[in-house]
């Protein structure tokens, strides 16, 4: 099967899934919050980093394929008001193992087409149910998250030192709401992927907006957010092991209601590519949030931003340079 239809095929199968769960994601339920509590978005075109886009476009033709897993502690957690003063903590999801799938492919003309499709494996929580009774259902365990679509156009720069893509992903309001995977509404997202190497360092970062239909949830207002993502790190040659450290920041463009909200976490990862199989990477990392918000309970996470992160990785492409 070549490359291009491959593509088609997990794209087409990915979003078949995605609209057979689109029942469960009815925004306009009682009580139905549609936010997704995940604001950390992997990039589907990324080699050396993992949140910034790969500058470079593959081939014509040509298709690259990752899988992605990670775990979550504690990324979303609420106060709400009790008979104790300090109030009631609520995890909403106590934790959470993830998968995705992430695959790009050539459209020639320096263009690409991206997928990105992650789902809940395992987790383990109140759900936003628990808000309101303590004895309410637990959140689903498995559950599908919306999938994003994308387009990139490389810059067509002659310096082999720097690099510029522009992008657009599109994300789907496809998730299980009840599992608080899924958004209001459509988020459509333009930015501007950047990257600089030199010898074995290397770096980049990306600029843009997450434009989406503002969601109240529990004294937040969580809407458009301006995006700002950078990463450095180091690759050696001989083992062919990099390392890389990245962080990311959604300032609210809107009012975000009663408390400070702003998503901001740090990534650090290894990633080994054996030279017998030169297609082929792999590796892990691991991050935590930032305390640059404030919530009900004076927590300093913003909601959807784990106490802790892991992740692990496998890519499928032929090296660019």
């Amino acid at each position: 099967m070549r490359p291009a239809a491959l593509f088609l095929l997990i794209a087409s199968s990915a979003l078949f899934t995605a609209f057979a769960e689109t029942a469960s994601a009815d925004c306009s339920a009682p009580g139905s919050p549609c936010v997704d509590a995940e604001p950390l978005w992997l990039s589907p075109s990324a080699k050396r980093l993992l949140l910034v886009s790969d500058a470079q476009p593959p081939a014509a033709g040509q298709a690259e394929l990752g899988l992605d897993f990670g775990f979550r502690y504690r990324p979303a957690v609420l106060t709400v008001p009790s008979p104790n003063a300090a109030g009631r903590d609520v995890n909403l999801i106590r934790f959470s193992a993830d998968a995705a799938l992430a695959a790009r492919l050539g459209l020639g003309n320096l263009l690409e087409l991206t997928l990105f499709v992650p789902a809940g494996l395992d987790q383990q929580g109140a759900g936003f149910k628990g808000i309101t009774a303590q004895s309410a259902p637990g959140i689903p365990v498995t559950s599908l998250h919306d999938p994003r679509l994308g387009f990139g156009y490389s810059l067509p720069l002659r310096s082999p030192r720097f690099g510029a893509k522009l992008r657009f992903e599109t994300k789907l309001p496809l998730g299980n709401a009840e599992a608080l995977a899924g958004e209001r509404s459509v988020v459509a997202s333009p930015s501007v992927a950047l990257r600089a190497k030199l010898g074995g360092f290397f770096g980049g970062a990306e600029l843009g907006a997450r434009l989406r239909r503002p969601t109240e949830f529990f004294g937040l207002r969580i809407g458009s957010q301006a995006l700002f993502v950078a990463g450095v790190g180091y690759e050696l040659e001989r083992p062919r092991l990099s390392f890389a450290a990245e962080l990311y920041l959604l300032p609210s463009l809107i009012d975000s209601g009663r408390f400070r909200y702003l998503p901001a976490e740090w990534l650090a990862s290894a990633r080994f590519a054996p030279r017998a199989l030169p297609a082929l990477s792999f590796g892990v990392g691991g991050g935590s949030g930032l305390p640059l918000s404030e919530s009900a309970g004076d927590a300093s996470f913003a909601f959807g931003v784990p106490a802790f992160r892991f992740v692990g990785f496998v890519r499928l492409a032929p090296r660019s340079d």
